[in-house]
């Protein structure tokens, strides 16, 4: 298997068509920060996160803030995880009265910073995809390709293909809407974490009496009544 690098494929723009008939295999990484609508997207968040783990606490040489301990936390505080790793192997596949169908097999690994909407803390999302690719010559052919097949997606392949663009759509669609750690290092103490999201506890002030007073009771008013009432009499 091929490494991407300075003297290999310019993956911006390779064969794909060639790549698919010869059965190429390739793998590589790629910067978050060369994938402009990534940076966009996290660009931010990360920024922050990378400036928080560059703290130091003085005296103890220990990295401190809010991304040290959710990186901790997640297991990835390694600044590889910076980059995207990818694999793409092309396969050519014989069709009885058809012509021959080529497909891109890629994976992507990636754990890019985002902010969890319960905390508002950095951590690190970890991405693991996995893709097949029908490779089509036109958007007409991609528009014909019938839906019935939910793990392949048609692509329009090309001669000058970007596979960065085609990574950066996948990791882009795979982060999720509402990120969220798993369990947040720390939430405020209003907040309890359920099934339905987010519930938030309204405690009583610490002036209002625990138990009212019974002659703030209705009930107790009526049952004082009653007794003043003179029985009937049958007579």
């Amino acid at each position: 298997m091929s490494k991407s690098s300075v003297v290999g494929p310019d993956w911006r723009a390779f064969d794909l068509f060639e790549f698919a008939r010869a059965s190429r295999s390739a793998a590589g990484t790629v910067a978050v920060g060369a994938l402009p609508r990534m940076v966009n997207e996290v660009g931010e968040v990360g920024s922050e996160a990378r400036g928080n783990l560059r703290t130091n606490d003085v005296g103890a040489g220990k990295i401190v803030g809010d991304a040290a301990e959710a990186s901790q936390h997640d297991g990835l505080n390694d600044e590889s995880n910076e980059s995207v790793s990818w694999a793409a192997r092309g396969e050519s596949r014989e069709k009885t009265g058809s012509a021959t169908e080529l497909y891109l097999h890629l994976t992507i690994e990636a754990a890019p910073w985002v902010e969890c909407q319960r905390c508002l803390k950095p951590y690190r999302q970890p991405l693991d995809i996995v893709a097949t690719y029908l490779i089509v010559a036109s958007e007409e052919e991609a528009d014909a390709v019938p839906l019935d097949d939910d793990e392949v997606d048609p692509i329009v392949g090309s001669r000058q293909f970007d596979l960065y663009d085609l990574i950066e759509e996948e990791l882009l669609l795979s982060l999720p809407l509402v990120p969220k750690h798993a369990v947040c290092p720390s939430v405020h103490e209003a907040l309890v974490t359920g099934e339905a999201g987010d519930i938030v506890i309204e405690r009583p002030d610490e002036d209002e009496p625990a138990r009212r007073d019974a002659s703030d009771n209705p009930f107790a008013a009526l049952q004082a009544l009653k007794r003043d009432v003179p029985p009937k009499n049958d007579a």
